[in-house]
């Protein structure tokens, strides 16, 4: 009777152990589908400097969310003077929260930054980063598909000028879906269950 009480207590206890392991990795998965959330907008930009204009077509510009928080990055910004580039770097506002509404999210930043160096290698200097601390204003409208937002960007620094900048982005249906594991086109608890198959099928 003794041994078969203590193999019925192994049972149990190897039982609760598996169950806990199970539960453990819903919640590992759960947290890698959240954390997927990234859309990529391929954006028409215009820069304004002392009201002359210059527009560029597909500008990358990525907004992540984590938490319920925002990213956004416009990466390797260039200005241009005429028909000389002027190369700014990499500026990124982190950790916004949005507000939701009307269809879209709304994110508001109005703070300093330092803009890193840009990665495109066909330039070798990139002033951002000579210029420390950038006053920044930002506003963006954005849902899984399209991006509207403005950018201020103070250079009185260096050049005596704040530079204004409107983005208008588009991205593909499911760019916005990087959670989509089973690609339904959504988000739900069916992607945390095919990260669970995939984390233990390895």
């Amino acid at each position: 009777m003794h041994d078969i009480n203590n193999t019925i207590i192994t049972l149990l206890i190897s039982k609760q152990e598996t169950m806990m392991k199970k539960f453990l990795t819903f919640l590992a998965a759960a947290c890698c589908v959240m954390a997927m959330s990234a859309t990529d907008y391929t954006s028409h930009i215009k820069v304004t400097i002392n009201g002359e204009a210059t527009e560029q077509d597909d500008v990358p510009v990525v907004i992540t969310q984590t938490d319920g928080a925002y990213n956004l990055s416009l990466n390797n910004f260039v200005l241009w003077m005429g028909n000389m580039p002027m190369p700014v770097g990499n500026i990124a506002v982190s950790n916004v929260q949005g507000t939701d509404a009307h269809g879209f999210t709304t994110i508001k930043f109005n703070d300093k930054i330092n803009i890193t160096e840009g990665t495109d290698t066909q330039y070798d200097m990139w002033a951002g980063p000579l210029l420390g601390e950038v006053p920044i204003n930002l506003t963006a409208r954005f849902t899984d598909t399209a991006l509207s937002a403005t950018i201020d960007i103070d250079m009185m620094s260096m050049m005596g000028q704040v530079i204004s900048v409107e983005l208008f982005g588009v991205a593909p249906a499911t760019a916005g879906l990087e959670g989509d594991v089973n690609h339904d086109s959504e988000v739900n608890l069916a992607d945390v269950n095919a990260v669970i198959g995939i984390i233990l099928d390895k």
